[in-house]
């Protein structure tokens, strides 16, 4: 039993092109896991655009080239909505709509579903979001909820530039309209991302890529990750990670619930680091010691791995995918983090 508690306090942490991983799968017959997404931390900052305030969500959509967005609502039945007041609206650019394939579009439920989870029925100024300390999730007009982000760097003069994202899809452009808020986002949302089934065990489960990892949450009884200790960034290793791990190694490991609890907190850190939110620098993780993370424009990795799928989402925070496993390291006294049944 004093094993045991000991490994209770393992949790989960921080944070390419891979076919393998899509984060934004649009039904169910799609992977879970996979497309590269960029982190480009030299882009400029979020523009806000007040010279549109005249003109109403429909207008502004249609006068910022935002066109595809504005013809799937038509096609789904929202344009009234659109027209409705305080409304708060995440549109995707033209070009993120290439992620969702035919079949979604041509399916009026499906589009109209995934097009609602891009609506708020009330009014998120910039301002309200500028002061999130954290993270913020609002409800959708669609039912479920959208999380919010942002990530402060220090700037020139001690001025912070922010990085705002929504499911970690990355806010280019804030333009207000006569009636409600325009936010331009860089990828289309998904509204399964963060239903409260999609947990991160549930992830892990759902993927034949995390069988490893996930047995070894098994091994130690672990079924639901604790409330208390949301939100969190998770590294996941593939099997192909594992497998490469020298001759014994893996074994060895999998015998041990002690070094698997090591194991997972290593790859665990507090707070919600979607890939818009990496910096170059150390990462505490819950074993108690830092690892090194690079953002470079050849990719990101930590420590010996490479980051190979990037921010999928589920309801205790968001999981990175990792191409090695990352060894363990002396501990510091660790605190409950699991929830065992």
């Amino acid at each position: 039993m004093k094993l045991l508690s000991v490994i209770a306090s393992i949790v989960l942490v921080l944070v390419p092109h891979i076919s393998a991983y899509t984060p934004h799968n649009y039904y169910p017959e799609h992977s879970r896991y996979g497309s590269h997404r960029s982190v480009d931390h030299d882009s400029a900052p979020v523009e806000t655009s007040s010279d549109n305030t005249t003109g109403d969500i429909t207008s502004v959509l249609r006068q910022n080239g935002l066109t595809t967005v504005l013809d799937l609502m038509s096609k789904a039945s929202l344009s009234r909505t659109l027209a409705g007041p305080e409304l708060t609206v995440w549109a995707p650019i033209n070009e993120a709509f290439a992620a969702v394939d035919s079949k979604t579009i041509n399916d009026a439920g499906l589009l109209k579903d995934i097009l609602n989870y891009h609506l708020v029925s009330f009014k998120n100024d910039p301002k309200e979001i500028s002061s999130i300390q954290n993270d913020l999730t609002v409800p959708t007009v669609q039912g479920e909820v959208v999380r919010i982000n942002i990530y402060r760097r220090k700037g020139v003069s001690f001025a912070f530039k922010e990085t705002v994202t929504v499911n970690g899809a990355r806010v280019l452009k804030t333009i207000r309209a006569s009636n409600g808020i325009v936010y331009v986002i860089d990828t289309v949302l998904n509204p399964r991302d963060l239903e409260p089934k999609n947990t991160q065990m549930q992830v892990l489960r759902s993927n034949k890529e995390f069988s490893i990892i996930y047995k070894m949450f098994e091994d130690l009884g672990i079924t639901q990750i604790s409330d208390k200790y949301r939100p969190k960034t998770f590294f996941a290793p593939t099997n192909a990670a594992f497998e490469k791990l020298p001759p014994g190694v893996l074994d060895s490991l999998l015998a041990s619930q002690e070094e698997i609890g090591k194991l997972i907190n290593t790859h665990t850190a507090s707070g919600i680091y979607y890939s818009h939110g990496l910096v170059s620098g150390p990462i505490p993780v819950f074993s108690g010691s830092n690892l090194d993370l690079v953002v470079s424009p050849s990719g990101v990795t930590i420590e010996n791995a490479k980051i190979i799928g990037f921010d999928l989402t589920e309801t205790e925070g968001v999981i990175h995918v990792i191409d090695a496993v990352i060894p363990n390291k002396e501990e510091a006294p660790l605190c409950p983090a699991v929830k065992q049944h």
